[in-house]
């Protein structure tokens, strides 16, 4: 199998990756070398009038050097108008900076290969097109005052763009004959690069993304199995019962609430006209079924209590009339001796401090604290994983545009070098 078939044929394997890219990878090189000789064989004219010309173009440096020189420092009449003084003398100073920017240019080193030569000329003609295109109104008015001077530059400036134009002719020839070669080059170097970084990916999104994946997807796996055995255990259930007990105990807490304002609004008319004279605030709040103001002032329902028996006496001795005295009158009775409104604040008070001590229990138990970690570190899990999912499917969505661009420039390359073979 020749270079050519090697490099070629590996492309179209697909059984083994890696033993694909290694070998494409050594053809590749065999590639460049051919590339490399063919270019030292046709780069020796190229190479000889480029060290022809940049040593003439040094010497036309010194020269506008010297002429720049003598420019700068030429004088001029005092019996000349002051207005073309100052257009001369600015525009002098301005001509003789491009044209300095110039010599520097061409002073640069040059190198050895076909590429720095390319470009040294490449920036040289672009420079010389630019100064020329704008230097045009200051040369003028330098002339008008500094007329030798000026010349002399100009000619120096002549100089190194003719010297310029005849490395330029060179890379033209060079560049016609070789324009395949050039091309040729530039591709199996891109080639080249493609099949670096197709290397690096495939290292960094192979086995070592699916590590990672399979890692994460590990700890999810264990976190919802420890999730599983927290809701599996007694632990979990002694927690949920704690619950539906402070639920029970809620319902019961509303019920004696319910209880309180019920027995309360027995009282309410009595009470408001008992009140009128008595003036106590707590029986305005009783009257008003207000439990929390009572639960404050009056736990033991002690003050009603009084204000129950003052009223059974004021009935009975006639100085406290009511629109259906013998209902209330059975009602106060009935709340004197069985201490209703007592008994249900008492059980209200006990229901609140037990609420309060199991609500205390359930917020401090740790069952609903590692059920919140585990369900969090999962969610977490998942995220990250997703994100690496589709960082990975980029990556690969990436590496097979580029494993395609390497296919095509391939095509291309055999392309070039059977024309140059």
């Amino acid at each position: 199998m020749g270079w050519l078939d090697r490099i070629f044929g590996a492309v179209e394997k697909k059984d083994d990756e890696e033993e694909r890219f290694e070998e494409t990878k050594m053809s590749l090189k065999e590639v460049e070398s051919f590339l490399a000789d063919r270019m030292r064989r046709d780069f020796g004219p190229l190479k000889e009038a480029a060290k022809r010309e940049h040593a003439n173009l040094q010497t036309a440096a010194e020269t506008m050097k010297d002429n720049l020189n003598a420019l700068t420092q030429a004088g001029y009449s005092e019996m000349t108008y002051p207005m073309l003084v100052r257009k001369a003398v600015g525009s002098r100073k301005t001509f003789a900076h491009k044209m300095e920017i110039v010599a520097r240019q061409v002073q640069k080193p040059i190198g050895e290969d076909a590429e720095s030569i390319i470009d040294f000329h490449n920036e040289t003609a672009k420079l010389i097109n630019v100064t020329n295109a704008k230097t045009v109104k200051e040369y003028a008015f330098t002339k008008e005052l500094f007329e030798k001077e000026a010349e002399r530059v100009f000619q120096s400036f002549r100089k190194i763009t003719e010297i310029d134009k005849r490395l330029g002719d060179a890379v033209k020839k060079f560049m016609k004959s070789n324009r395949q070669l050039l091309k040729a080059q530039r591709i199996a170097a891109e080639v080249s690069e493609l099949a670096e970084e197709l290397k690096g990916r495939n290292e960094t999104n192979g086995p070592e993304s699916n590590k990672t994946l399979k890692e994460m997807e590990d700890k999810i796996k264990k976190a919802e199995e420890d999730l599983k055995k927290l809701l599996d255990s007694s632990e979990w259930k002694d927690f949920l019962d704690m619950q539906k007990s402070a639920e029970n105990m809620k319902t019961a807490f509303q019920d004696k609430r319910s209880e309180f304002v019920r027995a309360a609004a027995k009282m309410e008319a009595p009470l408001k006209k008992y009140n009128w004279s008595a003036k106590k605030r707590i029986l305005d709040d009783y009257a008003r079924q207000s439990l929390e103001s009572v639960m404050a002032e009056d736990p033991k329902g002690e003050a009603l209590m009084s204000a129950l028996k003052d009223m059974k006496t004021k009935i009975a001795e006639g100085e406290m009339e009511l629109k259906d005295k013998d209902r209330f009158k059975a009602v106060i009775e009935n709340m004197i001796q069985q201490n209703t409104i007592g008994k249900i604040l008492e059980e209200y008070s006990s229901l609140s401090e037990g609420l309060r001590d199991h609500v205390a229990k359930i917020e401090s138990h740790e069952a609903p604290k590692r059920k919140s970690r585990l369900e969090g570190e999962i969610s977490m899990l998942k995220a990250e994983t997703q994100e690496v999912k589709a960082e990975s499917k980029d990556a690969e969505q990436r590496r097979e545009r580029m494993q395609a661009d390497k296919g095509q420039k391939l095509k291309e390359l055999k392309t070039l070098l059977d024309d140059i073979t």
